[in-house]
């Protein structure tokens, strides 16, 4: 609907109803995080209730009672997610909100232009409708949208389930980098060699074998990458995975759009065969346990969009896994050795195989 300017809501007709808003104290419970200045206003069912009848559609009625729910929160990360869910006088209703340690009006715009472009709600193809972005309180507010994430459907072991879902995965990706518009960090080659260089070195000073490997990897991408065929770049998603589909009948939407860019598309695709490779590992022990699935969203990718991302796969899929190692040392849960070495040596063969 709109981005809310800085100055804060006026308690006139709005405040008169404040009192008579319930909140739910077992939800609502206070989140704490000094980086994200705002979250404590924002995570406020009370202060919602002043600022949410601003921005929601009239036919919904009046505010009557407003419940918090966090539903991913990690200290120090610079985000916040909660569903905030709403009683009114004419039904219930749900929204997501997301809460950001800095101005983050930008999604909320992306989304918007994105949703005008094709991805409304009504759409097969669809993104969640974004409905405000709250500037004072940095908040990000947009439907929850129901449906089954496609990772459910992927590890199910019936595999009419998985390829239906891998298909569906590709072509809302297919779609998308074909009429999305363009907006966001331009994502160049250069600047992805450069991260790609920080992770090396950060991976090195882990001594052996992570610095040798890291470091083969890096050469070799570093070596491949002028050699690459030339592609137009286009809007991508920056983070698209089988965790961000949500399916419903009838419906694809993408979620998550924090990370939008302008890139070369065949980095989105990277992140889902990758995405892939990690859910083969944690559920089934092997990086190829769902192979079948990825060559089916590869396959249905290129037969209805964009095929010369396939001479580049192979070197995004290699610098994702440096990505992904480097994400191990940084997260180090249980066993994250392992996995790093995993996705360094799966980098190597990938280029080994693939890349020539």
């Amino acid at each position: 609907m709109h981005v809310q300017p800085e100055p804060g809501p006026t308690v006139g007709d709005v405040g008169q109803h404040l009192a008579a808003i319930e909140v739910d104290s077992s939800t609502s419970c206070l989140v704490s995080d000094p980086g994200i200045p705002t979250l404590e206003k924002a995570f406020d069912a009370v202060m919602l209730g002043e600022y949410l009848p601003e921005v929601l559609p009239s036919e919904w009625g009046t505010i009557r009672n407003v419940r918090l729910q966090v539903l991913k929160h990690e200290p120090g990360k610079g985000c916040c997610t909660f569903e905030i869910r709403l009683g009114t006088t004419r039904g219930c209703y749900s929204l997501i909100g997301k809460v950001y340690a800095e101005d983050r009006s930008d999604v909320y715009r992306a989304m918007e232009e994105i949703r005008r472009a094709g991805f409304g709600s009504e759409d097969e193809f669809a993104i969640p409708r974004p409905v405000a972005f709250l500037a004072p309180l940095r908040l990000l507010v947009y439907e929850k949208v129901p449906g089954t994430r496609a990772t459910a459907l992927i590890l199910n072991p019936n595999e009419s389930d998985r390829v239906r879902a891998a298909e569906r995965c590709a072509r809302w990706l297919a779609r998308f980098h074909a009429i999305a518009p363009r907006s966001g960090r331009v994502f160049r080659l250069n600047d992805h060699l450069i991260s790609l260089e920080g992770h090396r070195r950060c991976l090195a000073d882990l001594g052996w074998p992570f610095a040798d490997k890291a470091s083969r990897l890096f050469d070799e991408l570093n070596a491949i990458a002028p050699r690459l065929d030339r592609i137009d770049m286009c809007a991508g998603h920056g983070m698209y995975t089988s965790g961000q589909v949500l399916l419903a009948e009838g419906r694809t939407v993408t979620i998550d759009w924090d990370t939008h860019n302008v890139a070369d598309p065949s980095y989105d695709v990277a992140r889902m065969l990758i995405g892939f490779k990690r859910m083969g590992l944690e559920h089934f022990g092997s990086l190829h346990a769902l192979d079948g699935v990825a060559d089916v969203f590869l396959k249905r990718y290129v037969t209805t969009g964009r095929s010369p991302v396939t001479t580049r796969v192979a070197f995004q899929k290699a610098a994702i896994c440096l990505e992904r190692a480097k994400r191990d040392l940084d997260k180090q849960t249980s066993g994250w050795r392992k996995r790093a070495e995993t996705m360094l040596d799966e980098g190597l063969r990938i280029l080994n195989q693939e890349a020539h």
